[in-house]
C-alpha cells in the first residue's frame, strides 16, 4: 500500500490549528518553560526547551516538492540521513504527529497526519553568523571549517550518477532556471539594470570557461556534499563543529562542484563584510585539497549562491526587502570580477558627495573602500566621528602625506591579491595622484577617476547639516571648501575620467558611475598611459 494511504493531510485550518498547538508547552514530551517559533519559507521550526522540532510546509516551489505527506515524510527522513554526515549529534530522530479526539498528539501513531524532524537545539552564541556580527570569529575558525570540509568532499559519492550533474550543460540550465525565477523579483527587491549585468556576466563566464568545467567534471570535483553551506549553518559547539541543514530536496543541489560549495560560505563571508575570512578560508582549503582551478570557477557559483539568498529573503521577507538588496548586490559585484585589479579614484572637493558614492559603489562592485578622513583619524588615534580643527596636527602637511601613503599601501596590498579598490579622498592636488599611478603601474591595474561635484549652495547646505549631525568622520567645512577649490590643479587629460554631477538621486548617481567604470575598465592595461608627473615633489599643504 502507497506510503500516503497512511497519512492524513491537514487542511488549511488543521494547519494552523497544529502550528497553534506547536507552541504549547503541554505538546512536547519534555513539558518545556517556553516555546518560540520560526519560519522558512519551506519550513516551520519550533524551539522546545534543547530540543528543535521542525515540521515541512506543504508547499511547492520550481526548486521543492512538499506538496502531499508522503513527500514530506521522505524528504524528513533523508533530511535525517544526510545531516548526520557533518552535524551526527545534532540529528536524532523523526517523530509521528497524530490528531485524535484529545487533539493533537506529538509521539502517536493513532492517525498520523505529520511528522516532525527532532533536533538538538544548538547553541545561538556559538553560530558562525552571531560570531561574525559580533566581531568574535577568528582566522583559526576558517581553518577549522576547511579542515572539515577537505576530507568530507574527499569522502563524499562522487559515481557516475553524481557526476551528471556536473555537466556544463546541466550547469547552465541550473544557472538560466535560477535566473527565470528572479524575473518576478523585478522592480522589488532588484532592478532590471542589475538583472541583465548578472545574466551577461554568467553566459560569458560559461562559454570562456566551458573546457575547465568539462574536465572537473570527469575529474571528479562533483560531489554529494552539503549545498547549502553559509554561516547560518555552521555551529561552533562545545564537542565540535557542526555544519548542519544540508539539502534534502533536490540531488541536483547537492550533487555540484566543491567549488560552489566553497563560494556559498566565500560570498556569505563576504556579504557580511568579512573578507578577510573569506580568503582565509578559501586559501586553507584550497591548501589542504591541491584544488589550482577552484579560484577561477568561484566569481561564478560566488554569484549564483548569491542570487540563492536574494530568492530565499525575497520569499520569506517580503516586506522587509533590505537583506534580499544586499545578496542581490552581491551578486552584482562579482560581474566585476574580470575587470579586477582595479582602481577607482573618487575625488571631489569636500561636501562634494563622493564618499556616500563611495560607500555605495564599494558593495555594488565588491571594492575595498579605503577613505582618507578614516585612515587620517586612525593614523592619530582618534575616534571616528572626533571633531578636530583644520589646519593643526592632524591636518599638518606631513601628516597629510603619512595619511596617503598608508592608503597607498592599502591599495597595494588589495592589488597585489587581485582585488579592486576606491580611493576616496579628494585628490585636488597633483602629488598624492602619483603614488597611486606607480603602484597601479606595477600591480597591471587599470586606474580610473570619478570627478564628483555639486553646486556652492547645496555644498555649503550639505557642510552644515553633517556638520550638526556630528557622525561623519570629515572634518570639513565651508572654508575648507573655498581653500580647497582656490587650490584645486587639473588632472591629467590622459586619465579615464567621469565628472559627475552630485545633485541628482543616489540611484542615477551610481548608474551613471558604473556604466562609466564598465566601459572605462575593460579598456586594455596596455593602452593605458599612467600620468606620473613631476609634480609629485610639491608640498602636501592643504591636501586632503
Amino acid at each position: 500500500m502507497a506510503l500516503e494511504n497512511f497519512i492524513v493531510s491537514p487542511s488549511r485550518d488543521g494547519r494552523k490549528s497544529l502550528m497553534e498547538a506547536m507552541l504549547e508547552p503541554t505538546f512536547y514530551p519534555r513539558r518545556p518553560s517556553s516555546v518560540s517559533h520560526r519560519e522558512t519559507h519551506i519550513s516551520d521550526l519550533f524551539f522546545a526547551g534543547d530540543l528543535v522540532y521542525k515540521v515541512k510546509k506543504n508547499v511547492r516551489y520550481s526548486f521543492v516538492d512538499y506538496s502531499n505527506p508522503a513527500r514530506r515524510l521522505f524528504f524528513l527522513q533523508e533530511e535525517l540521513r544526510l545531516n548526520r554526515r557533518l552535524a551526527p549529534s545534532v540529528y536524532l530522530g523523526i517523530l509521528p504527529i497524530s490528531l485524535d479526539d484529545y487533539g493533537w498528539q506529538l509521539g502517536s501513531d493513532a492517525q498520523i497526519t505529520e511528522y516532525a524532524l527532532v533536533m538538538r537545539r544548538l547553541p545561538e552564541r556559538r553560530m558562525l553568523d552571531y560570531l561574525l556580527d559580533t566581531e568574535q570569529a577568528t582566522p583559526a575558525m576558517m581553518d577549522e571549517v576547511a579542515k572539515t570540509l577537505a576530507p568530507f568532499h574527499a569522502a563524499a559519492p562522487n559515481g557516475r550518477k553524481v557526476r551528471v550533474f556536473g555537466d556544463p550543460a546541466r550547469i547552465r540550465a541550473v544557472w538560466a532556471e535560477n535566473l527565470a525565477d528572479l524575473d518576478a523579483f523585478i522592480g522589488r527587491t532588484v532592478d532590471a539594470r542589475t538583472i541583465a549585468a548578472i545574466r551577461a556576466f554568467g553566459e560569458d563566464f560559461l562559454v570562456r570557461n566551458l573546457e575547465l568545467m568539462q574536465r572537473r567534471c570527469l575529474g571528479g570535483y562533483t560531489r554529494e556534499v552539503h549545498g547549502d553551506l553559509h554561516s547560518e549553518h555552521i555551529c561552533f559547539a562545545p564537542e565540535g563543529i557542526q555544519i548542519y541543514d544540508c539539502v534534502e530536496f533536490s540531488r541536483r543541489f547537492r550533487c555540484i562542484d566543491v567549488a560552489s560549495e566553497v563560494a556559498f560560505l566565500s560570498m556569505d563571508l563576504q556579504a557580511r563584510g568579512a573578507h578577510e575570512h573569506a580568503q582565509r578560508f578559501i586559501s586553507r582549503y584550497v591548501e589542504l585539497t591541491r584544488d589550482a582551478d577552484l579560484a577561477t570557477l568561484l566569481p561564478l557559483y560566488e554569484c549564483y549562491r548569491a542570487l540563492v539568498r536574494a530568492k530565499v529573503y525575497t520569499l520569506i521577507s517580503p516586506d522587509r526587502p533590505e537583506s534580499a538588496s544586499r545578496y542581490f548586490d552581491q551578486a552584482y559585484s562579482y560581474t566585476f570580477q574580470p575587470l579586477k585589479p582595479f582602481v577607482v579614484m573618487i575625488a571631489g572637493l569636500t561636501g562634494s558627495g563622493k564618499s556616500t558614492l563611495a560607500r555605495a559603489l564599494g558593495r555594488r562592485l565588491g571594492a575595498t573602500v579605503i577613505n582618507s578622513d578614516v585612515t587620517r583619524k586612525r593614523l592619530a588615534g582618534a575616534s571616528r566621528n572626533e571633531q578636530l580643527k583644520y589646519g593643526e596636527g592632524l591636518y599638518s602637511p606631513a601628516m597629510t602625506a603619512r595619511a596617503y601613503r598608508k592608503m597607498t599601501d592599502q591599495a597595494d596590498n588589495c592589488l597585489a591579491a587581485g582585488g579592486g579598490v576606491i580611493l576616496d579622498a579628494t585628490f585636488h592636488r597633483a602629488a598624492p595622484r602619483a603614488p597611486v599611478f606607480e603602484v597601479a603601474e606595477r600591480r597591471g591595474a587599470s586606474v580610473v577617476l570619478i570627478d564628483c561635484h555639486a553646486r556652492d549652495d547645496l555644498v555649503r547646505e550639505r557642510l552644515a547639516t553633517r556638520a550638526a549631525a556630528r557622525n561623519d568622520p570629515s572634518d570639513g567645512n565651508w572654508q575648507i571648501y573655498l581653500k580647497q577649490k582656490e587650490l584645486l590643479e587639473p588632472f591629467p587629460p590622459t586619465l579615464a575620467r567621469l565628472p559627475l554631477d552630485t545633485e541628482v538621486p543616489g540611484a542615477e548617481l551610481v548608474a551613471k558611475a558604473e556604466e562609466f567604470l564598465r566601459s572605462a575598465l575593460a579598456r586594455p592595461i596596455k593602452n593605458t598611459v599612467y600620468p606620473i608627473q613631476a609634480a609629485a615633489a610639491q608640498p602636501l599643504s592643504e591636501s586632503r
